[in-house]
């Protein structure tokens, strides 16, 4: 094989020297791309923060990574459930709330996206001329990219925060819906099992009075009375059957369990009302503080107070680009060259008209999200109030006394001083106090639950997808 000539090496190394000269501007772009780097939002911090709060563990998301977290879900349906189990394993089940943890992957690889600057762009040329052939190399590079780097790569770190505050919405939504759906499904048990006892007892009493009529020591009024007593105790454990099964479901869903046959070990009863509530001062304060929705407001309010300056700076330099070309033959020829758009028709005010008026609307819907929480701490803090004063009345007044009354009853009917039908009339006005307490006790921890969420806030906003993300960036740089 024959060795290359000196004079035909230095041609090659004249215009390899060439190619990298004219690849100098674009190597020094990508540099300084690599060197800008993306701006890292704390993985989701408000998210963790609200995990911690609660004492709850974050699940993976991915199938494959889920053994660990399946086995922790058996171990915990193996045993008692109580408010704070149910709650665990809601975060760790939950198929709608893993859904939304995915989508904090897509805000990272959203907001890393955005942390890269626009790719340059190549074109070979090929001419023929009287001296040859002619190659000359075109590099073209966005330049508005270039310069609105920082301010992009601000907006999505805003729609970053926001889209974690809305999946830490999603999961204070998420721990209320199933710790009140365990609390009817608790007092929905308890119902159902004293209805069961209070049937037997009143079948039975059906019966005798039913023996006794026939023998003509019972009248008819007596008789119809006892019969009617027992058809609605029936009626009353057929729904209580029904609201039962609803509320299971209900919590089989919420903990994110398909197998309607889960074997869920739930308390015969829930906890007695406390003596006394604790003092809460401030409680308006406290939730324009911490309320997520309203932070969320507010960081959407910067996104578009950013955008609103992007469309402000960027009026008149809306696609420019620049280029640079040269032959690769002919080290010398070099061209440099700067687009422009020409604002003739279209000037960019409606642009800006239509920043200002987004970001007015978000920030009067921001005042009315402000005003609508203030309202549901009060009405929640009302509600809370009342049912405690109800479940205690119930709790100190009106049962103690229906037991005190049975009782002295029981004791009547011992002493003979009454029969066994005065004894079933007493159990009969029984039920609805003992039942009263029931509901009372549920809407009492209702009402806790309802206004920790007025303490954090719902998930309300709507988000803007990251289509729309994109177009506006892409009409602000004249695409």
């Amino acid at each position: 094989m024959q060795l290359p000539s000196r004079q035909h090496q230095n041609q090659q190394q004249e215009i390899s020297m060439s190619i990298i000269t004219k690849l100098s501007p674009l190597a020094a772009l990508v540099l300084l791309s690599a060197c800008a780097g993306t701006s890292q939002l704390q993985q989701n911090n408000a998210l963790i923060q609200q995990a911690e709060r609660q004492q709850l563990t974050l699940a993976p998301v991915d199938p494959a990574l889920r053994a660990e977290t399946e086995q922790e879900v058996e171990r915990l349906l193996a045993g008692p459930l109580s408010l704070h189990n149910v709650s665990r394993i809601a975060v760790l089940n939950n198929p709608e709330f893993l859904a939304s943890l995915s989508s904090l992957d897509i805000s990272r690889a959203e907001l890393a996206q955005a942390g890269l600057l626009p790719n340059p762009g190549l074109r070979v040329i090929r001419s023929r001329e009287e001296e040859g052939y002619n190659t000359e190399l075109d590099f073209s590079f966005d330049l508005f990219g270039f310069l609105f780097f920082k301010s992009n790569q601000a907006i999505a770190e805003q729609q970053a925060r926001q889209q974690q505050q809305q999946v830490a919405l999603q999961l204070q939504e998420l721990l209320s819906q199933s710790r009140s759906a365990f609390i009817e499904a608790v007092v929905a048990q308890q119902r159902f099992s004293y209805l069961q006892t209070v049937q037997e007892a009143i079948d039975a009493s059906a019966e005798l009075a039913s023996r006794m009529y026939q023998v003509g020591n019972y009248s008819e009024l007596q008789h119809a009375r006892q019969q009617k007593f027992a058809a609605e105790i029936r009626l009353q454990l057929a729904t209580a059957q029904q609201q039962q099964q609803q509320s299971r479901e209900r919590l089989l869903l919420a903990l994110g369990l398909s197998d309607a046959a889960v074997s869920l070990q739930l308390p015969a009863y829930l906890p007695a009302i406390p003596t006394e509530m604790q003092p809460q001062h401030q409680l308006e304060q406290q939730a324009l503080e911490q309320r997520l929705d309203l932070q969320q407001a507010k960081v959407r309010l910067k996104q578009l107070q950013l955008q609103l300056e992007q469309n402000e700076n960027s009026r008149f330099v809306r696609g420019l680009s620049g280029e640079i070309a040269g032959s690769v033959q002919h080290s010398a020829e070099r061209e440099v060259a700067l687009g422009i758009e020409l604002p003739l028709f279209d000037s960019g005010a409606q642009r800006i008209n239509k920043a200002q008026a987004q970001y007015l609307q978000a920030w009067w819907q921001a005042k009315a999200l402000e005003q609508k929480a203030l309202s549901e701490v009060r009405q929640a803090y009302s509600l809370q109030q009342h049912s405690y004063q109800v479940a205690r009345h119930y709790q100190d007044q009106l049962v103690p006394l229906a037991q005190k009354i049975n009782q002295q009853n029981v004791l009547r009917y011992n002493g003979m001083l009454i029969g066994v039908f005065e004894l079933i009339a007493d159990t009969q006005a029984q039920v609805s106090t003992v039942t009263g307490q029931m509901t009372a006790q549920r809407d009492f921890y209702l009402s806790q639950l309802a206004l920790q969420q007025a303490l954090w806030g719902s998930p309300t906003l709507q988000l803007p997808t990251a289509t729309e993300i994109t177009n506006t960036s892409a009409t602000a740089a004249g695409h």
